[in-house]
């Protein structure tokens, strides 16, 4: 079964058309090409994927590093 990482970096590279071959958890959005508007558009893909609601996150507190979402994903998720 894919990691989290690896299920993102899938939506990041499908969704954008962008290289994710070099990215890690430190990376910054900013850095892979995504401005708010595309950082908006993957959160709503993940919830889709992902099957959770990130509708509860401040616009503030939208991370900024892959880590942070797959943090924030990960704490979404059902625990099993």
């Amino acid at each position: 079964m894919a990691t989290t990482f690896e299920r993102l970096m899938g939506i990041i590279k499908a969704q954008h058309h962008l290289d994710t071959s070099a990215v890690t958890t430190q990376t910054l959005l900013a850095d892979v090409g995504l401005d708010s508007l595309a950082v908006a558009e993957l959160l709503f893909s993940i919830e889709e994927v992902f099957k959770v609601d990130l509708g509860d996150v401040p616009p503030e507190e939208v991370p900024a590093t892959v880590g942070e979402i797959v943090a924030l994903i990960d704490s979404k998720l059902p625990v099993t």
